[in-house]
């Protein structure tokens, strides 16, 4: 799947792109899902390979991986509902198989049950990256689209704020008014096409690592 898909909106018409405010919604939720992701990957592992030992190891080692596999179909689904994409068909809970030995076995020798547990372990960073960029652009963003306003309502005397700055600023108050919004019209946009290019690498990402149909 190309980054950069035809599909792709235009520069102002992201900001009638409800796929756009789903996908930014996806990122910014994947800080929380990512730190849960990383959990359950890192305890779960660390408990079934401290257990390995004892009777009620492999019990345990099934049933992590087994919580691994549908942690991964529910994670493709939440993906195809909110960023969307070219996304294959989901997978079935469990391996498909002749009795429940044949879909553990299946379960267990999967390269893709393996892969989905990296996948979960780089959520967290990911998750991270992604709250933290699109937030500081974002806030950046509807900060200088609220300069003009602001500067309008203490030029009529309606509020009392503030602006401040540097003198130069300070002495073309409408120049710097006009100047900031237009660069907050530009920066929101292109917050939003940051967040659309993000959602199909994570797309991709989870084409490449977690478990398949």
């Amino acid at each position: 799947m190309s980054l950069l898909s035809p599909s792709h909106p235009g520069f102002f018409e992201i900001l009638s792109s409800r796929r756009a405010y789903t996908t930014l919604l996806y990122l910014l939720l994947s800080l929380a899902t990512g730190i849960l992701a990383f959990t359950y990957a890192v305890t779960g592992l660390s408990l079934s390979l401290g257990l390995a030992i004892l009777i009620i190891g492999l019990p345990v080692a099934l049933l992590f991986l087994s919580g691994t596999r549908f942690l991964a179909v529910a994670e493709r689904h939440w993906l195809k509902a909110l960023v969307g994409g070219e996304e294959a068909e989901v997978p079935p809970l469990l391996p498909v198989g002749e009795g429940w030995a044949a879909r553990l076995g299946v379960l267990v020798r999967d390269r893709r049950t393996w892969t989905s547990l990296l996948y979960f372990v780089l959520l967290m960073p990911l998750g991270v990256v992604y709250f933290t960029v699109l937030v500081t652009l974002l806030t950046m963003g509807l900060a200088l689209v609220a300069v003009p306003i602001l500067s309008l309502l203490h030029a009529t005397g309606t509020s009392s704020v503030d602006l401040g700055g540097p003198a130069w600023l300070a002495a073309h108050p409408t120049l710097t008014a006009v100047l900031c919004g237009l660069a907050g019209l530009t920066l929101v946009p292109l917050t939003l096409h940051l967040a659309l290019l993000l959602g199909r690498f994570q797309t991709w990402l989870a084409r490449h690592l977690l478990v398949c149909a």
